[in-house]
Parts: C-alpha cells; structure tokens; sequence
C-alpha cells in the first residue's frame, strides 16, 4: 500500500523549503503569548516578494475557490518544519511546549497556509487553555482518551463533532514522526459516504434521533462546564450534507436510529482512504466536508509513538459569525 491514498498537490523544493524556513525562524514573536503580533508577523513575510514560492500561491487560492464537497483536501510535502524540536514531558506536554519551544516555524507556516486561503484559526478555552496551535501528541495521563493526547487509535469524528462551534476546517502538520510504524489518518468524504448509503438510511440520518457527547478535552477542562450535548440528527447542519458523527460515541437514541449508527460505521471503514503523516507532510481537511480517523497498525517503534507529535489548527471562515462565543475581550478563543 502507498503510504498516502489522497491525492498529493504540491511539493516543496528543497531551496524553496530551506529559503522559507530560514525566513519563519527570523519571527520571534511566542505565539502563545501574542498572538496577534505573532500574525502580524506572518502577514509581513507574506507581503515580501519572492518569500513565497508563486506555485504555492497559485495553489492555495486555487483552494481556497474549489468546492469543498467535491475536494475538501489539501496534501502538501516537504513544508518548512522547526530544524530542532524539544522531546517533550509525557506529564505535561503542552505547558512543556511554551516552555522549551523557542522557534516558531511550524506555527507560522500553519498560519501562513490560512490565511493564503482565507481561513482563521481559532482556540477553545477547554482545549489547552485557549492555545490556537494545538498538538497531536500522547499525554500519560490521557493516553486512552479518544482525544489528541491519545497513543492510540482514535476513532472515524469529524473534529469537534456535536459542539456549538464547529471548525469549517483541520490542518495538520506533522512534525515528528517515524515511517517505521503504520499510524494513519484515514478520511472519508462526506460525499462518497451519502452516494454509498442508500435512501432509507439517509431519511433517518436527518432526525433528531442521535446523541454525542462532547469530546474528552472539552469534558476533561475545569475551565467551563457546558451540561449535557443536546441530542442532534447525523446528517445536515452547517451544511445539508453535513455528518455529525463520532464513532462509538454518537449513539442512536433508540434500537432503529442505532441501527443507522452502524450502517454509517460499515461504510465508513469500507470507504476509507488512508496517509501516513509523516515530518513536513501537512493535510488539511474541510471538517464538515469529511470526516477522519487516527488507525494505529503495526508498530516498530514503541518509543516513536511516545514522541510522535503533529500540530494542528482548527479554522472557521469567519470570526464575526462566532462572535458571540468568544471569550470577552477575546475575536478567536472560545468559551467552552
């Protein structure tokens, strides 16, 4: 098997990454602290002629026009990475990160990536306090969580699946990774999902018959109590063919709407497409246009899966539309 079954769009030269890493690890600004500045900073390089490959321009306004239903994602290689990375405390690995982390390339590439293509980065205050760059790496104490801390699989969601604000999109960059061990991201489009189910299931998908909890951060945070998730249909939302879906956790609220859960668990494993993210790889992905999953298989390295890390944002396409959630004071990070 390839070790990526999504269509690869762009690679980066090895000049034009070295040129463009070189230019990220000039921004010193913590983008933990200010985030802002940290922005405006990116948005300077950005504004420099020729700190940008034009191809790669070409290409993100290319997708930042595509329909996401018909191409919700985005495969790049070879992206400008942090050349030394920390090995970070298993207790503690995201206040771990602010502490020793003192280059910012990753970062500013994730941001840069948004905002050719028109997307913002936002924060939830429950998910790392409120950190707009989140990371995929295994935590001790959450390991068996189905949560971005978790060391092992996780389960086919779409991010954030039933919570009162739901990205309209995931980047993922991986930042340290090993080929030796088969530790996928598997994607399915909302798209091949709907023509594989048949009319029946369809119909109950869009009844308010199905319940997910909120996710295992969001619950684990003492930051804000949000209650009970309400109960919701599976398929419509932001979208009409949007899922609203995480395996093993979405339950039908009865024996026949549990019944559909199943068929959509059945074809979903049937359909899946699958990557191996490896450093410098990025996939960004239209959140309520597929949905994805994290399928551990062989390993080779135990100690690599311990270390693996990937970072993340999650991006909606407008702040204003969400304002109304945001903390005081506060245009990108959630209350809740």
């Amino acid at each position: 098997m390839r070790m990526w079954e999504i269509k690869l769009d762009y690679v980066f030269s090895a000049e034009a990454n070295q040129a463009l890493t070189r230019r990220l690890l000039e921004i010193r600004t913590n983008p933990y602290k200010d985030y802002a500045g940290f922005q405006a900073d990116v948005l300077r390089v950005m504004a420099e002629t020729g700190a940008i490959p034009e191809d790669f321009r070409n290409l993100c306004c290319a997708k930042k026009c595509a329909n996401p239903f018909d191409d919700p994602y985005v495969l790049l290689k070879n992206c400008p990475v942090d050349p030394e990375l920390p090995m970070l405390d298993l207790d503690n690995p995201v206040v771990d990160k602010r502490n020793r982390k003192t280059t910012y390339v990753a970062e500013a590439f994730l941001v840069l990536y948004a905002e050719l293509t028109g997307q913002q980065p936002i924060g939830y205050i429950n998910v790392n306090d409120g950190d707009v760059f989140q990371d995929i790496h295994p935590m001790r104490s959450m390991m068996a969580t189905q949560s971005q801390k978790a060391a092992k699989s996780i389960y086919f969601h779409k991010d954030l699946a039933n919570h009162f604000v739901r990205p309209d999109w995931v980047n993922i960059l991986g930042l340290r990774a090993s080929a030796q061990n088969e530790i996928h991201t598997s994607f399915v489009r909302n798209r091949d999902l709907l023509a594989y189910l048949d009319a029946r299931v369809l119909k109950g998908l869009r009844e308010e018959r199905f319940h997910t909890p909120y996710d295992d951060l969001t619950l684990a945070s003492s930051n804000k109590k949000l209650g009970p998730a309400p109960n919701h249909p599976i398929l419509g939302g932001a979208t009409g063919h949007d899922i609203r879906f995480f395996e093993k956790r979405t339950v039908g609220i009865d024996a026949e709407s549990q019944e559909l859960v199943d068929e959509v668990v059945r074809a979903l494993h049937r359909l899946k497409k699958r990557l191996l993210i490896l450093k410098g790889d990025f996939v960004g992905s239209a959140n309520n246009e597929c949905i994805h999953s994290k399928e551990v298989g062989r390993i080779s390295d135990e100690g690599a899966v311990l270390n693996r890390w990937l970072m993340k944002t999650v991006n909606v396409r407008s702040l204003d539309v969400h304002k109304v959630h945001m903390l005081p004071a506060e245009d990108r990070i959630v209350n809740g």
